[in-house]
């Protein structure tokens, strides 16, 4: 979880040891500066590897950034998932905002790789095209879902107001995402808990019954 992107295991599959060298390059030089080739170096495997895996840049950060996105969505849905489910709005709202945090202080590489290729739209889940578009949206599918589900349920019983998921999001989640590229370009990532609970205050406040 915790796994900086560019420390990959010994026993790393080729695909993931691409991946975590996609991760140091494109952090490195920038994805449009990167090449396949420093890739493949950075990976230590060869052309018909590379190419076989993923036959094009694009293709190969689209990958990168749905696996980021599962990892992201994987830290970030535990305060509304399984038993925590059943726990008061207010709660879940705060943790989500919580978990938010931590996963960007404790993966700051990953939240910029996040930030980066989706802002410059160089993976479909900015340009909205390409091969790779199919897995980013199913990992946004499944963790949107898992979010709708729970917004329906705290509506239900009173605790939230009903809105469009889009606008919940926005509500929720917007002030803490405006701020992670400022927290990210700290050398030792930090938020002051003030902030985090101001944060976790507002976000609950603007969706609360």
């Amino acid at each position: 979880m915790t796994t900086p992107p560019n420390t990959a295991p010994a026993t790393a599959s080729t695909r993931e040891r691409l991946l975590e060298a996609a991760a140091t390059v494109f952090l490195a030089q920038g994805f449009t500066a990167a090449s396949m080739d420093m890739v493949r170096l950075e990976a230590g495997v060869s052309n018909g590897s590379l190419y076989h895996h993923f036959p094009t840049k694009v293709q190969l950060a689209d990958a990168l950034y749905a696996h980021i996105l599962r990892d992201f969505h994987a830290a970030l849905l535990p305060p509304i998932s399984g038993r925590a489910s059943t726990q008061t709005a207010e709660k879940g709202v705060k943790g989500l905002i919580r978990t938010y945090i931590q996963w960007v202080l404790q993966n700051p590489q990953s939240a910029r790789l996040l930030h980066e290729l989706r802002r410059s739209g160089d993976t479909s889940g900015g340009a909205g095209e390409g091969a790779g578009k199919a897995e980013t949206d199913t990992a946004n599918a499944n963790a949107f879902a898992a979010l709708t589900a729970w917004i329906a349920q705290r509506v239900e019983a009173g605790d939230m107001r009903a809105m469009p998921f889009h606008v919940w999001m926005a509500l929720v989640f917007s002030p803490a995402v405006s701020l992670t590229q400022r927290w990210i370009s700290q050398p030792q990532p930090t938020v002051a808990p003030k902030v985090r609970a101001a944060l976790e205050h507002a976000a609950w406040m603007a969706v609360a019954a």
